[in-house]
């Protein structure tokens, strides 16, 4: 009797195993794995071979040649001799390399910082003095839009109104009678083209660190502000101990951004600087390059080129922990 009700009972379990479709049972059979196990390493593998075929691979290429004697025909050839440091001698001796430096390095330290001052400013200003939501996206668009504009667009538009004659910068100072009638000031002459390019770049890219801390001003708890305002906190002090502790590995990724960026600066200098001792490093290794390949001096330039890679790789090295904190942060 006993066997006879457990037979029933499994009757309906067997014939329901037998109802199932036969690529239901064969999955089953091969186990838990929904995909091949060689499928996360084709996944991986193919994106880690492409970087290595066009990042790694290059760079390596260049380093080694930037210690030999290089040139189109030793290429064709394949015959080289090693010379150790001295084309990186040759390239540091060259005073337009060291001016291209100098002058980029003042232009990075205050344009970046500017950039990020402003952008934290005008963050804040916007969501703390701004109290009506349409008032308040109208005028972050309009903050945003100069980031959106392409970089030959804002190079012929900033370089008619910085012009000596016909600018708008003169004869605005001239409608305000800060400048005499017949004076004018040529910002794109050799001592001030520097600043003219750091202005531009500022008005352009702070909209980028503004973006950034708008948006984490916005997703901070209410909390937070309920336990500043139970405290006793004003604005000043909300904003010296509560956001500015929170926003300081912001700001820290924010400047290697900007950095990093400002050192790849080619189209805009290249636009407004009239004398080349303002050109940046990345114009300087593009003017070494004339003629015919032949005719180059390829040893010096992949040289030159390892030097310029050094400062933003130094500054992303000694602010990675702040960096990668930062973007950590914003993202949450």
């Amino acid at each position: 009797m006993t066997a006879e009700v457990s037979g029933n009972a499994g009757a309906p379990g067997n014939a329901q195993a037998g109802a199932l479709p036969e690529w239901f049972t064969r999955k089953r059979r091969r186990g838990n794995l929904i995909v091949s196990p060689i499928v996360p390493w084709i996944m991986v593998g193919i994106p880690v071979a492409i970087l290595v075929a066009i990042v790694v691979y290059p760079t390596i290429w260049m380093a080694y040649h930037a210690f030999q004697d290089t040139n189109m025909m030793s290429l064709f050839n394949g015959e080289w001799n090693y010379v150790g440091w001295q084309n990186f001698a040759t390239a540091i001796s060259d005073d337009r390399f060291l001016s291209s430096v100098k002058h980029l390095i003042r232009y990075l330290l205050f344009g970046a910082c500017l950039q990020v001052v402003l952008g934290v400013a005008l963050a804040l200003i916007l969501y703390e003095c701004v109290k009506n939501n349409t008032l308040r996206t109208v005028i972050l668009i309009l903050l945003v839009l100069p980031m959106m504009l392409p970089p030959s667009i804002v190079g012929v538009l900033w370089k008619f109104l910085l012009q000596a004659n016909n600018g708008g910068f003169n004869h605005l100072l001239i409608n305000l009678h800060l400048l005499p009638a017949a004076d004018r000031i040529d910002w794109l002459s050799s001592k001030l083209s520097l600043w003219a390019i750091t202005l531009v770049d500022v008005w352009q890219w702070t909209a980028l660190p503004l973006l950034i801390v708008y948006s984490g001003r916005v997703s901070l708890p209410p909390a937070i502000y309920e336990a500043a305002r139970v405290d006793g906190a004003g604005p000043m002090r909300f904003f010296r101990d509560v956001l500015l502790p929170l926003s300081k590995t912001t700001m820290a990724a924010l400047f290697v951004i900007q950095f990093i960026y400002g050192w790849n600066q080619y189209l805009w200098p290249l636009l407004v600087a009239t004398d080349e001792s303002m050109y940046t490093t990345v114009i300087g290794i593009k003017r070494m390059i004339v003629g015919s390949d032949a005719a180059n001096e390829w040893n010096l330039i992949m040289a030159t080129a390892i030097l310029a890679m050094l400062p933003p790789a130094l500054v992303v090295m000694l602010m990675q922990k702040w960096f990668v904190k930062g973007l950590v942060e914003t993202e949450k």
